[in-house]
């Protein structure tokens, strides 16, 4: 399918639905639906009913059946389908008569013959739950999500036309009730009830150098979705060709990038200097933009690029580098479910000893400096732990080893919150011994996160160290995500210390990818793209900002713009 254009508009929502639940933790599941423009509303006026309840439903049983017989979906998840009495009408309906119940474990998911939209950018989705085995299912039953156990292969979501009844046995339990994936499937689900399809793939257009867009171009020919359409890199030769065997198009000018018309999306992986430019041109030639991080070098800049996207009903993102690591995934996991309680003290440590290797990162006036270039991601990932407003921002630098670039040898950031927690973040390239990459210190525990094994000491090649890590030349089509941290300690207070477990390498997505399955449902599918707009990416470069105005002062403290 040829890739289209996505206009200022967002892909039309699908029609509104009524929620009847009685379970605990069922509102994250509304949330995220009323995000995707699926509800809530009356049940009178609903397009479609979704149920999620664990007692019999009695006299209403004939009430949603009466709602199927006008042409109103009525879908039944989680619980629903074991509180149903066997001979109930609705079981009848659904023509999927349940049998025994499973023990909980982990499940693998597969799309069944019609159920290729709903399982499409999913990852590896791996829910540990009990599920009904059915006993019957109907010929005329759309078998859409399947799981394969003892040699064959059953339905746990399904759908029915020919009686407007659907049923998803999954949902049971908190967690994955709780979980966005889950959320995600349920949303197709009811479009695919509802007969939403998605809209055609979005062709992207990147712009950057070849170290910056090397990352981008794995990510999106991993997508479903989105189609690299045109590449412009200053690379020489021809673009490298997707898996699908599709040859982006090389472009020489990054004008006649921003302005084809074959394109709906524009990346912008430029150096950072240009990202004001770059982006501000895409969105005033009507295409939706990310911009890598940070989105620019001021706060002024980031409300100029805001204002034109909102003027024009464009989607302006920005891709931030660290989020998907899967140490910081861990570790943000922890902190949510307040294993340390409140988080007080946070340390992050970048860098180690190198000589950098002269390019435009380390160009103090093309990046913004060591901070903008290699602390944006740190700065990120702390904002997103800590849910306070920065009250005062204090830096600063050396200068007195690598005297061939411009960017400062060592930096150190220190931001002071509004309810008195403290966050340190130092990048350096004169740092020898081996730091972990985070420490959150909290009321009740505190938890370190240890990286891979480390290059702090680096091994030395005639008289001068091995040029590692970003600087180390061009990096092949890598992430800089792909290389997971090796460790989560949690330590609570009480004495107790506890290894936290890790994805497995290769699990799930790695960064570009997950964001760009992300950005595919948004622009694709409707569903919103949540942490990755100017309400995440201004507060990072307003710190950033700040940081740069208190090195310049002595370390003097600033309050962010």
């Amino acid at each position: 399918m040829a890739a289209g254009v996505v206009k200022a508009t967002r892909v039309p929502g699908v029609p509104r639905i009524h929620l009847v639940s009685n379970l605990p933790g069922v509102n994250a599941l509304g949330d995220h639906l009323r995000a995707a423009g699926l509800g809530p509303t009356s049940a009178r006026s609903a397009d479609a009913l979704l149920v999620l309840i664990d007692r019999p439903l009695d006299h209403v049983e004939q009430e949603l059946l009466d709602r199927a017989r006008q042409s109103v979906p009525v879908l039944l998840a989680g619980p629903t389908v074991r509180a149903l009495p066997a001979e109930s009408p609705l079981v009848d309906a659904s023509g999927l008569i349940p049998g025994r119940t499973t023990p909980p474990y982990e499940l693998r998911l597969q799309a069944g013959p019609q159920g290729g939209a709903i399982m499409a950018r999913s990852g590896d989705f791996r829910p540990r739950e009990s599920w009904v085995i059915p006993e019957k299912v109907a010929d005329d039953v759309e078998r859409l999500l399947l799981i394969r156990h003892e040699m064959s292969e059953y339905p746990v979501c399904t759908w029915r036309p020919e009686t407007g009844l659907g049923m998803f046995t999954l949902g049971t339990g908190a967690g994955v009730l709780g979980d966005p994936a889950y959320h995600r499937l349920v949303g197709r689900w009811l479009r695919h009830c509802l007969g939403v399809h998605d809209a055609p793939p979005v062709g992207v257009g990147l712009l950057g150098t070849p170290d910056t867009t090397a990352a981008h171009h794995a990510g999106l020919d991993a997508t479903e979705g989105l189609e690299l359409t045109a590449l412009c890199d200053g690379g020489p030769g021809r673009a490298s060709a997707h898996s699908a065997g599709r040859l982006p198009h090389r472009v020489e000018d990054p004008d006649d990038l921003v302005n084809n018309p074959e394109l709906g999306v524009v990346v912008v992986a430029t150096p950072t200097h240009t990202h004001l430019e770059w982006a501000g041109r895409a969105l005033e030639a009507g295409k939706h933009v990310v911009v890598q991080a940070p989105l620019c070098l001021t706060t002024p800049d980031a409300d100029q690029l805001a204002k034109l996207a909102a003027e024009r009903n464009l989607l302006l993102a920005v891709y931030p580098q660290g989020r998907a690591d899967p140490g910081y995934r861990a570790l943000h996991a922890a902190v949510g479910r307040g294993a340390i309680g409140e988080p007080l003290r946070l340390a992050l440590h970048r860098g180690n000893l190198r000589r950098p290797a002269g390019t435009w990162r380390d160009d103090e006036r093309i990046s913004g400096g060591q901070l903008y270039d290699r602390g944006a991601a740190g700065v990120d990932q702390v904002l997103a732990l800590v849910d306070e407003p920065v009250e005062w921002v204090s830096a600063s630098e050396l200068k007195r080893v690598w005297h061939h670039v411009s960017n400062a040898d060592h930096s150190q950031l220190l931001l002071g919150f509004a309810n008195g927690a403290q966050a340190q973040i130092t990048v350096s390239d004169l740092t020898v011994a081996v730091r972990p990459c985070i420490e959150v210190l909290g009321s009740v525990g505190t938890l370190i996160l240890d990286d891979a094994p480390a290059a702090a000491n680096p091994e030395l090649m005639g008289d001068e160290p091995v040029v590692l890590g970003r600087h180390a030349g061009r990096r092949a089509a890598q992430d800089d995500d792909a290389d997971g941290p090796a460790s989560l300690l949690l330590a609570t207070y009480d004495g107790v210390r506890t290894r936290l477990p890790l994805p497995a390498p290769g699990l799930g997505l790695g960064g570009a990818a997950a964001f760009y399955h992300d950005l595919a449902d948004c622009l694709v599918s409707g569903w919103p793209l949540v942490g990755y707009g100017i309400e995440a990416a201004r507060p990072v470069v307003a710190v950033l900002e700040a940081a740069v105005r208190s090195a310049a002062s002595g370390g003097a403290q600033v309050v962010p713009l």
